[in-house]
């Protein structure tokens, strides 16, 4: 297949990088264009703006073959595009609110310098109803453009994009009318995966839909653990009985651990929130939902609390500081939150991860480029990331190296019995301790 359209992305951070990437390796032209020059400049080179397995070779692979290119020209980007896709990672503000300005500015671009006809394509996260409010705000601007409008929401889970992108377990595809579907179906034709077609608004609250359903497992699961810890049962086991259920399923986010983090879940469940107190409609499971992951993390500190009397001037290594493993991403990172507040509590915080070598964090949190060195002297090993590395580390190393040997696993990732039978105490979640 080598398709002739020239599709421009717009938005060029972990989304937008993943999408040009992949679509430039189906044959297409692809032209990026984002509003930061840094980015810009470091993709024109090779390097995307933060780590995603096979990224950056995806990425040189397609600027050799000349299929991708960058700029930060719109007016060159937008020149003679098919399909504009609109691929910002939408920022999300400290009370999971999304912010769609960057969207708006980009929007103002294509009123400016779009072709005639296009179809625009949004993969970015927005609140339900958008799609049809950003192609009112365009033609307002710009009354001569002829284009249909296409809400195709990202499904990407960082460390795991390009497979998610190129191999997904299906497309929700939210069309303006049935009259695109078959350009759609011919833009996406080298994806095999089940196509589900439907409209706008449709789309939109299945992205919010499915997000808020799997912030409920986890708060599910979270406090079924908290009951776990006081009678004796293993939630661990619970969760894999649970599972074994066919109505369940296998991949049924029931993993007890911390609270969700990064922002993605939350911001869908904000914006359901925010809908029904404006159409007087309550939300009473999802503000449950946001209740529960908002005490979660914190009962890392309480357990802290119990096991030592006092946090102050503990030393804490926390193992894993990045939002999820197979990324380098940082933001919104339930490890740093908890850092944080450890440091708030006087305790003498460091910390090790496989992506994270700068020391210029959070004022007060240590990073080392080793994990021996970060657990000498310490107290409590915090595991929080589950980088798959640290079940290789070499544990009865680690307690020699320790003032004591104990381990909080706060995502159950270790075998429990093997650090224990080393010598550590071993504190689960949803786990008798």
């Amino acid at each position: 297949m080598k398709p002739k359209n020239k599709i421009c992305v717009i938005g060029l951070w972990h989304l937008g990088c993943v999408v040009s990437s992949c679509l430039a390796n189906a044959g297409y032209k692809v032209c990026g264009v984002d509003f930061t020059p840094e980015i810009i400049n470091n993709l024109k080179k090779g390097k995307p703006p933060l780590y995603e397995l096979g990224l950056e070779e995806l990425l040189v692979k397609n600027l050799k073959s000349k299929r991708i290119s960058f700029t930060d020209s719109f007016k060159d980007a937008l020149d003679k595009a098919s399909f504009i896709f609109l691929a910002f990672d939408t920022p999300v503000d400290e009370k999971d609110r999304s912010d769609l300005s960057i969207i708006y500015n980009a929007c103002k671009k294509i009123a400016e310098f779009a072709p005639e006809k296009f179809t625009l394509v949004i993969m970015s996260q927005i609140p339900v109803g958008t799609s049809k409010i950003l192609k009112e705000f365009i033609l307002k601007k710009n009354k001569a453009l002829l284009f249909e409008v296409v809400y195709n929401p990202e499904n990407l889970r960082l460390g795991q994009a390009l497979e998610g992108f190129m191999k997904p377990d299906r497309l929700i595809i939210g069309l303006e009318n049935g009259i695109i579907k078959k350009k759609i179906e011919k833009l996406y034709s080298f994806i095999k995966a089940p196509k589900i077609y439907m409209d706008l608004s449709s789309a939109e609250m299945t992205k919010h839909a499915i997000n808020s359903y799997l912030a409920g497992s986890i708060s599910f699961i979270n406090e079924i653990a908290g009951l776990c810890e006081v009678t004796g049962a293993d939630a661990r086991k619970v969760a894999e009985g649970m599972k074994s259920d066919k109505r369940i399923g296998q991949y049924a986010f029931l993993n007890p651990g911390l609270g969700f983090s990064g922002g993605t879940l939350a911001r869908d469940l904000q914006v359901l929130r925010k809908i029904g107190k404006r159409k007087k409609i309550k939300t009473r499971m999802l503000n449950a939902i946001i209740e529960v992951n908002q005490e979660q993390n914190k009962k890392i500190i309480k357990k802290i609390k119990s096991i030592f009397g006092s946090i102050s001037k503990l030393n804490v290594t926390i193992l894993g500081l990045t939002y999820k493993p197979g990324t380098s991403t940082l933001r919104r990172s339930a490890a740093l939150k908890i850092a944080q507040k450890l440091i708030f509590y006087k305790a003498n915080v460091k910390a090790f991860d496989p992506m994270v070598n700068t020391q210029k964090i959070i004022t007060g949190l240590k990073v080392f480029k080793s994990p021996y060195d970060a657990v000498r002297n310490s107290d409590l090993i915090l595991l929080i990331t589950e980088w798959p590395e640290f079940k290789n580390l070499n544990f009865s190393k680690i307690k020699r190296l320790m003032r004591k040997p104990i381990i909080i696993d706060c995502k159950n990732f270790l075998d429990s019995e093997v650090v224990k039978n080393i010598g550590f105490d071993y504190y689960g979640v949803g786990i008798k301790n």
